[in-house]
């Protein structure tokens, strides 16, 4: 890769809290595309934990002296990219693999439109109308699709802001999602499709999530995430802030049980 398939100034950050060999692991898919050799890419580790010591590639660390946590970091991404006239922001957990291609294959959208603000790849995770038409051994066998879908919201695991128009919305509502920033993905796509704008998941790039891996190091529970997901959006929405990203009633039940089908209120097609 020499220069990216859109030619958008772009952002990518990667937020991390120790286990460096996740973040390696990033890197070192990023650098095999030569993405790091991209003059319209930069890339840049968020070193939350303040010891993370980069392996490879034309890739920055930004040490901020605190833990920004998952929202902090997407934040200083949209804002270091309003700064340094970015078009577009990626944000990428340190806990996944990437598929071969994949920031041209997140990135293809915005050249085909120009009312998408989210785009994200497709993945291996609970989200049924983000999940992979195939889920390969290895995100390293994925097979692309030239397939864009209209979702009413991107998980925040591997997702791409078009910069102006999510800056304008305000970004990422800290000050309501407090801990984390479970929720705030939602909650942004609400106002994001409420302004007429799109939020799209591409199989032109696919992730495999390994689930968890900062939250246990940080001691955070699932009934934690689950009460910053419920009482970030209830205060925000009200009860019919389901309805409007296209999830039933019984969605987000204790303990997290029942299956993914069983919390939308029409699942998507396999």
């Amino acid at each position: 890769m020499t220069s990216s398939s859109t030619g958008a100034s772009t952002l990518v950050v990667i937020p991390a809290f120790g286990s460096p060999e996740l973040t390696d692991a990033v890197v070192n898919d990023l650098c095999r595309d030569g993405s790091d050799l991209d003059p319209a890419v930069r890339i840049v580790v968020v070193d939350n934990a303040g010891d993370y010591v980069l392996p490879q590639g034309r890739i920055s660390v930004h040490r901020p002296g605190r833990n920004l946590r998952w929202i902090g970091a997407a934040n200083w991404a949209l804002e270091t990219s309003t700064r340094d006239g970015h078009d577009v922001c990626v944000v990428l957990n340190n806990d996944i693999r990437l598929s071969p291609g994949f920031l041209d294959g997140l990135l293809a959208p915005f050249s085909t439109a120009n009312d998408i603000a989210l785009a994200a790849a497709c993945y291996d995770d609970f989200w049924l109308h983000q999940r992979a038409h195939k889920i390969p051994p290895t995100a390293a066998e994925y097979a692309p699709r030239d397939v864009l879908r209209d979702v009413d919201f991107c998980d925040g695991t591997a997702i791409a802001f078009a910069v102006a128009p999510v800056v304008e919305l305000g970004g990422l509502d800290e000050e309501t999602f407090t801990r984390h920033g479970y929720g705030a993905d939602i909650d942004l796509a609400i106002r994001v499709r409420a302004a007429g704008l799109r939020c799209v998941v591409t199989e032109g790039a696919y992730v495999s999530h390994l689930r968890r891996q900062t939250m246990n190091r940080t001691g955070q529970t699932s009934e934690d995430n689950r009460a910053e997901i419920l009482n970030g959006l209830n205060t925000k929405w009200g009860d019919g802030w389901r309805a409007d990203v296209g999830l039933g009633p019984d969605s987000f039940p204790a303990h997290n049980v029942g299956s993914g089908a069983s919390w939308y209120l029409t699942p998507p097609a396999g």
